[in-house]
């Protein structure tokens, strides 16, 4: 009986402890920084690739080929956003990031043997495919998982993970290729791609009630009817036009004579201070009031940007600009889950992330006919005063939406 009775407190003991561990697992605390890691890990796949161009350089290639290799990769996760709500919806999200997550592992090993610019192109194009399905399930699942009452804080800590790989993996990939070490630099991908393996078969899962994953998915046309789908799409896409002109804010820095890092550092340190401590408000607000003066403010200080004399300057632009950005992208992920039930956030997903990286093919096109025509300066005002009045109309647009949300779907 003493020995019964000693298995049983034993066996009770190891049942606690699993008990405990599914507890720990499930809370929100865990959930969210599980997230940030994971957001970590497959941002950084993704944005160590900003070093291409020198990349490419020590293999022999023109650094010319940079930019048509990295708008190959945007290209084609903006079109493989549809196509991961469609997979989600099919084979679950775990299924869908476990799957995702071994091609993105798999696809860029053959960076160490690719010799032509061809193969490099057809790599960076699947790899795109596999990121672009993978961020979309990692958003619908923790749009399903986040409770409602901490979402908008949750999501703005979660974006840190996104923040965090431009202070951590970029500098360092920058600093192996100073020094010429181009596979260790390759080596960098290849480990996130397997961290994002490993913490996908380690995923979280849906608890019951509202966190649970619907037995049926929602269709296209009750997106369109249920949600206010055409603001989420105008909002996303302006937002998108917006923050994509960081990418030629080098540029135009220096046709001023200025010093590019002097803004795009502090974008990132405004971006990070509001997260950290500006976090608060999303969750005494809905999120949606944040997307038209979030735009409002990046698109003020773009214009700033654009007369300004100084780094000094140019550094005050680019933290007040990264305050913006700092509410307006988390505000923007967060219409996922507050403006569409549950059995529609694979779609509603798929929609925010498309209409927001199809802006970034929009300004190329904008920027490659329009400096010419009135020079780099002239096109960023040109740009920066459409922003503004796009920020005015979202702002009024979530206004007048907040007022009667069930009238002006």
């Amino acid at each position: 009986m003493k020995v019964r009775h000693e298995k049983t407190a034993a066996y009770s003991g190891e049942e606690a402890e699993r008990a405990a561990r599914r507890v720990l697992h499930g809370s929100p605390v865990y959930i969210v920084l599980y997230l940030i890691g994971t957001t970590w890990a497959i941002y950084s796949y993704s944005n160590v690739f900003f070093m291409l161009a020198p990349y490419l350089d020590l293999k022999g290639f023109s650094s010319e080929f940079a930019g048509i290799l990295v708008g190959g990769f945007y290209a084609a996760t903006t079109f493989a956003r549809p196509l991961g709500g469609w997979i989600v919806e099919r084979a679950g999200i775990r299924r869908t990031l476990v799957v995702s997550a071994f091609l993105c592992l798999g696809i860029v090993l053959f960076m160490f043997v690719a010799g032509s610019f061809w193969a490099l192109l057809s790599i960076r194009l699947a790899m795109g495919c596999a990121f672009g399905v993978f961020v979309v399930a990692l958003t619908t699942y923790q749009s399903l998982v986040i409770p409602e009452e901490i979402r908008g804080l949750a999501f703005a800590l979660i974006t840190l993970g996104s923040l965090a790989c431009l202070f951590t993996v970029v500098p360092f990939a920058d600093w192996l290729l100073a020094r010429g070490r181009t596979s260790l630099f390759l080596g960098i991908p290849v480990f996130m791609a397997g961290f994002c393996v490993v913490l996908s078969f380690r995923l979280p899962p849906l608890s019951g009630g509202p966190s649970a994953a619907p037995e049926k998915w929602g269709t296209w046309s009750e997106l369109y009817r249920d949600t206010p789908s055409w603001r989420m799409v105008t909002s996303c896409v302006l937002f998108g036009l917006c923050d994509a002109s960081i990418v030629y804010l080098p540029t135009l820095a220096l046709a001023m004579g200025l010093v590019p890092s002097a803004f795009v550092v502090a974008n990132g340190l405004g971006a990070l201070a509001i997260r950290i401590w500006g976090r608060e408000f999303f969750n005494r607000y809905p999120r949606y009031v944040f997307a038209g003066p979030s735009l409002l403010v990046m698109a003020f200080f773009l214009y700033l940007t654009t007369v300004a004399t100084s780094n000094l300057w140019l550094f005050i632009c680019g933290f007040l600009y990264g305050v913006g950005m700092g509410y307006g992208y988390p505000a923007h992920l967060a219409l996922i889950g507050d403006l569409a039930p549950a059995r529609l956030r694979a779609k509603s997903s798929s929609l925010v992330h498309f209409c927001y990286d199809v802006s970034w093919f929009i300004l190329p096109v904008y920027v490659g006919f329009a400096s010419p025509t009135i020079g780099e300066i002239g096109a960023f005002k040109l740009l920066a005063l459409f922003n503004i009045a796009s920020g005015v109309g979202i702002t009024m647009m979530w206004m007048r939406y907040a007022k009667n949300p069930s009238r002006h779907r």
